[in-house]
């Protein structure tokens, strides 16, 4: 096995193991295998269930939901726990990969049709985490890493005061827009950010809600969601959590968001259909969902379609506008409205020459903005 294979295989060992040893009680199961049986409840509603005391299943709660097994909604004086999905979906996605012979190769330059999305996307961009933001591992400036993120940031909408109001390391410089520049978030409301990296329009967006405001945050990558709550704890930001969690499965309770944020991240999903039915799902009626992301003005060739470098480069994973547009309708979606379209030319440097020529000619960046 070569050195970056193991390490892949070390990443996901290590993300199996947290998980299991979570369980390693059987009253966690089983507090579990209950919160899978209803919506959502208190720790009173456990103790009534199980001939355990109260501060018994308290501690039980806490590592279940440190492990990312469960969420925890405040909720007045009382938390109100559920079960993560994501997390349920990821163990079982460990188990399989755990079964086969060999794990994803990083560094091949295409994709087997039968290889997990989610893993590759994972996998690299736990690499962005620990490299700041270079999605190749190599921490150099071919892919957006160790390059002047600001700059970068500055060039898809951001302004210089947005960065300073920011901690350190929570701008990776991996979006293609800023969504909450027609957001028109307002306080004490409730944002979520689909796919939050390192926290950077979290921190954003804390800021315009304030103090009675609450922003959430989402990523399946543990070592992203590691990094935010790091840069969360060190600058006292109280208002924002973060959760780990599938955009395609949202640990976030219906009906309890004002406004939707994501910054080139839904391109990355295999599914999207279920990523805009998930968002319709927890949005509050009449609340607002705004995107920035990359999408297709012509169909790319099957050698960057099946480019790996491509596809975690948010290029090769993009819909047509057209098919875009109209997978928000069909969620159930209305007012859609392109409010800004770009040219996107930031970070395409990783996948060659020949492919980036090809993909400069066919990506666009657009900012999008539905209602419920």
């Amino acid at each position: 096995m070569e050195a970056s294979e193991k390490q892949v295989a070390e990443t996901l060992d290590e993300e199996l193991a947290r998980l299991a040893k979570a369980l390693g009680h059987a009253h966690r199961v089983a507090i579990l295998r209950f919160l899978r049986s209803c919506a959502a409840c208190i720790c009173g509603d456990i103790v009534e269930q199980m001939p355990i005391a109260q501060s018994t299943v308290s501690q039980h709660l806490k590592k279940l939901k440190a492990a990312g097994w469960i969420d925890g909604e405040i909720e007045g004086p009382r938390t109100c726990y559920c079960i993560n999905d994501a997390a349920l979906a990821r163990f079982r996605e460990l188990i399989e990969i755990l079964e086969r012979p060999t794990v994803y190769k990083t560094g091949r330059e295409t994709m087997e049709p039968t290889e997990d999305v989610r893993t590759v996307v994972r996998e690299r961009y736990a690499q962005a985490a620990e490299n700041s933001g270079s999605l190749c591992g190599c921490g150099g400036t071919c892919c957006g890493g160790a390059q002047d993120v600001d700059a970068v940031a500055q060039k898809i909408g951001y302004k210089l005061e947005d960065l300073k109001d920011v901690p350190a390391g929570a701008n990776l410089g991996l979006g293609c827009g800023n969504p909450l520049e027609y957001a028109q978030v307002k306080p004490g409301e409730t944002v979520l950010d689909l796919g939050c990296g390192a926290g950077f329009d979290c921190f954003l967006a804390s800021r315009e809600v304030g103090p009675e405001g609450h922003v959430i945050g989402v990523d399946m990558t543990p070592q992203m969601l590691e990094k935010a709550r790091h840069n969360a704890a060190k600058t006292e930001c109280t208002n924002t959590e973060f959760r780990l969690g599938e955009i395609e499965h949202l640990p976030v309770a219906d009906n309890s968001v004002d406004v939707i944020i994501s910054n080139c991240v839904i391109n990355l999903s295999p599914d999207k259909p279920r990523v805009f039915g998930e968002a319709l799902r927890v949005l509050k009626p009449g609340g607002r969902l705004l995107v920035s992301d990359l999408v297709l003005r012509r169909p790319l060739s099957e050698k960057l379609k099946n480019s790996v470098e491509a596809y975690v480069g948010c290029v090769a994973g993009a819909s047509m506008k057209e098919d875009y547009l109209t997978l928000m309708q069909e969620a159930g979606f209305r007012n859609i409205t392109i409010v800004d379209q770009s040219v996107y030319d930031v970070g395409l440097e990783v996948i060659g020459d020949d492919l980036r020529t090809e993909a400069l000619e066919a990506v666009v960046s657009i900012k999008v903005r539905a209602v419920k």
